[in-house]
């Protein structure tokens, strides 16, 4: 049983476009009841030496101003008005972005970070902002990426999984978010990519068997990671995040979930070049779950959680 979802951070670019980033949060945090906390962070403005104490009086102009902004996004997405909260859970932070995103992340314990996926450009439909990529790279705990025109809660979900402990978390915890946030009724659909070398260079199996044998192990997996019926079941045979990204393509999907790390003999293709690939280039929202958070709940892994915290892995079976 995964815990309740508690409290969230929010982080926006005071851009037009995260008006939707704060919109979708404060929609998670009403139909959850967490308390939402909304943080936006500025870079300290650099100035020559000679400009002597005219910097101090600038800054304070400059954050006033932000903070006026902040209030206004505030109260024009609706997250002013959820019950309890308060002008105490907006905050404007100067310093590095997303340290400052996860210093506030850690200190409230919270259970998801929401942000953009890109901090404004002329390419922000197409890549993954830096700030967003430091944060997943570092969080705790699960982080939802949203895209442009995003749709949350979604109606269709792919989640690609690899077999382990770690993969099968993270499904866990996708579809929790799902039942909590009004996607109970999403198509889910659970990927496993079979790479080629896979397939086509054992001299025991032919290619048929090898993909027979990765559908038994997915049905397995997915009637042990998922209540009964809630998934469908999905293989493709190619390089892991072209499939990933085209299956994505090909189902219109609204969100994917993914593992930051992969556990298995061959780490797979959750690893983070695969991931992060998967993350620059999907034109979906992408649910984040690290390692941590995807075994917490899972007393059966507890063995695999004290592997990976140690950095060695136990090996699985792969055919």
């Amino acid at each position: 049983m995964s815990r309740d979802l508690k409290t969230l951070v929010i982080a926006t670019a005071l851009t037009p476009e995260s008006d939707a980033v704060v919109r979708t949060g404060a929609a998670i945090a009403r139909t959850t009841g967490a308390a939402a906390w909304l943080v936006h962070v500025c870079a300290p403005p650099a100035f020559p030496s000679e400009i002597g104490g005219a910097d101090l009086a600038w800054t304070e102009i400059e954050l006033r101003e932000l903070r006026e902004r902040l209030d206004e996004q505030a109260r024009r997405t609706g997250l002013a008005d959820l019950d309890g909260f308060s002008s105490s859970q907006i905050r404007l932070g100067l310093g590095v972005p997303y340290r400052e995103i996860l210093d506030l992340a850690r200190r409230n314990e919270a259970d998801v970070i929401v942000l953009g996926a890109s901090e404004g450009g002329a390419l922000r439909h197409a890549l993954l902002g830096s700030t967003a990529d430091r944060v997943i790279r570092k969080a705790s705990c699960p982080v939802l990426v949203l895209r442009p025109e995003a749709v949350f809660p979604p109606e269709r979900v792919v989640i690609p999984v690899d077999l382990s402990a770690l993969s099968a978390g993270a499904v866990r915890k996708g579809i929790d978010l799902l039942s909590r946030t009004g996607g109970k009724n999403a198509a889910v659909e659970i990927l496993f990519v079979l790479n080629p070398l896979e397939t086509e260079g054992s001299l025991q199996f032919t290619p048929a068997q090898i993909e027979r044998f990765a559908a038994t192990e997915l049905h397995r997996f997915v009637r042990e990671a998922t209540p009964e019926g809630i998934a469908a079941e999905r293989i493709r045979i190619g390089y892991p995040a072209d499939e990933i990204l085209a299956e994505i393509g090909d189902s219109k999907a609204d969100l994917a979930v993914l593992a930051t790390h992969g556990l298995g003999g061959f780490e797979r293709f959750l690893t983070g070049s695969v991931t992060a690939e998967v993350l620059r280039r999907a034109p979906c929202t992408i649910f984040v779950v690290p390692p941590s958070t995807a075994l917490e709940d899972d007393v059966e892994t507890r063995r695999e959680k004290q592997a990976w915290a140690k950095g060695h892995p136990i090996p699985m079976v792969i055919f």
